[in-house]
């Protein structure tokens, strides 16, 4: 019990930093325009596409290395969506 509790703050502190790459990205690109309001966001989409791999797809190696692919993915997708609906 005590290992599947490590494994899994582990995972989700993983699932954490690299959900918070996007909205660094783009903080970086746009000068510090990124919104700090967008930070949360950014980190539970991060550990919703990580955890949605485990849950729903693949439970192997590939899925752990999918899983951390998605935590960079979604927040990315979900920042472009709110930028180009932003700026309407």
């Amino acid at each position: 019990m005590l290992f599947s509790l490590l494994f899994l703050t582990l995972y989700t502190l993983g699932w954490l930093a690299i959900g918070f790459v996007p909205w660094l990205i783009l903080s970086v690109i746009t000068r510090g325009n990124a919104g700090l309001r967008h930070i949360p966001i950014s980190l539970l989409s991060g550990v919703v596409g990580g955890l949605a791999v485990p849950l729903l797809i693949r439970q192997d190696g590939l899925g752990l290395i999918l899983s951390f692919v998605l935590a960079f993915v979604f927040p990315a997708l979900v920042l472009a969506i709110q930028r180009m609906t932003h700026r309407r």
